[in-house]
């Protein structure tokens, strides 16, 4: 397999030798999120959508188109709609695209959330980005999402979009507590996540200001553990709230769940599965999130998440989980054995290399693998 990719971090580069183990050759282009806004302004004049060239590279697109040229491969897989532009002339090597959130109705979220003049710009974009992403449909061989609720987005865009759902998975090996009971006896909520992610950041900033105080007065001594990279001014400035604290990137999300009593999703964005509840889950720890944060998750999994939307409802059911060991224990138990049935990495990634097989019928075993160029 070939892999095509791009890195707007130094860090992800670091990646490149160990996606070498798995890949005959991964070809990495830089991508300066400056430059990358200034190459995005002029699309206001157009149609077009921002997100496109926002994500493009030339370097990374040359690269490709001569593979292409100088290759033979079975398959396309391509991982997001702002990576489609890059297999948008393949017409003689059958493309599986992964929509990723169906990231038109993820803006048109923010648009939703935001007010005027983010409000139009985030509108403006879902109703592009959803045009793209119907030609996008209609190109693929198949199209691979994670939830149902995804699929049926799709299937909105593109009535003749051969849609797949193959869930995520959880290594649950690897998230695995040590210790039955927390590392830290101050009660602890934490978050994780990339923290220059606007769902990310407005979902911490919400519960630092409107959810803490209140599990504050039956919980004096708690405190909120915010665990992700590029931590934003706004994400920064919550750690001049009493309790509050920022770490940024760090080399081991496990160092910071050891000492979690309570993961925390409180999204009002919210699209696909959410990978921080299946790990924190897979931890054996409670989970407290928004309904629409566990309406990505299977219905045995969503079970066993504690839900609330507002405030006072997300503090009361945080404040029962400190309050009761026994109670956190068993949630915590038993959300980590529903998450090991349904989100089974072995089983999952089975499903989507019969789908990457056959993108044009239903997933069937063939005897041989075939090998495939993938652009994300």
């Amino acid at each position: 397999m070939d892999l095509f990719t791009l890195a707007d971090e130094p860090e992800d580069v670091d990646h490149q030798s160990a996606l070498a183990e798995y890949c005959r050759r991964v070809t990495v282009s830089r991508l300066s999120r400056t430059v990358a806004r200034l190459r995005a302004l002029p699309s206001f004049l157009t149609k077009t959508p921002l997100t496109l060239p926002y994500f493009y590279s030339a370097e990374l697109a040359e690269e490709i188109r001569k593979a292409i040229l100088l290759r033979s491969y079975d398959r396309i897989f391509v991982y997001s709609s702002s990576m489609a532009q890059y297999a948008e002339n393949v017409d003689q090597v059958p493309v599986v695209t992964d929509l990723v959130d169906v990231d038109s109705d993820k803006w048109m979220q923010y648009g939703a959330s935001t007010i005027f003049p983010f409000s139009a710009v985030y509108r403006r974009e879902a109703r592009c980005l959803r045009e793209y992403e119907r030609k996008v449909c209609e190109r693929s061989a198949s199209v691979l999402v994670t939830t149902e609720r995804e699929a049926q987005l799709v299937r909105q865009i593109s009535d003749t979009a051969r849609v797949w759902v193959v869930p995520n998975g959880v290594d649950t090996d690897y998230f695995n507590p040590s210790a039955a009971q927390p590392e830290s006896a101050r009660p602890t909520v934490t978050f994780t996540g990339d923290m220059s992610y606007f769902p990310n950041e407005d979902a911490v900033v919400f519960f630092a200001r409107n959810v803490l105080p209140l599990i504050r007065k039956s919980v004096p001594e708690v405190r909120f553990l915010i665990v992700g990279r590029n931590p934003s001014r706004r994400v920064q400035r919550l750690r001049e709230i009493d309790g509050v604290a920022v770490t940024g990137f760090v080399p081991d999300v496990r160092t910071y769940l050891a000492q979690t009593h309570v993961a925390v999703a409180p999204f009002s964005i919210a699209a696909g599965i959410q990978n921080k509840i299946l790990e924190a889950m897979s931890y054996c720890l409670p989970v407290v999130a928004t309904s629409r944060t566990a309406r990505g998750l299977s219905a045995e999994v969503a079970e066993i998440v504690e839900t609330g939307d507002s405030p006072e409802e997300l503090g009361a059911k945080i404040v029962r989980i400190l309050r009761d060991p026994k109670f956190a224990r068993d949630r915590g138990a038993e959300g980590r054995r529903r998450v090991a049935a349904a989100y089974n990495w072995p089983r999952n990634l089975e499903r989507l290399l019969e789908l990457i097989e056959n993108p044009f019928r239903k997933m069937a075993r063939q005897a041989e693998t075939p090998s495939e160029v993938e652009v994300g």
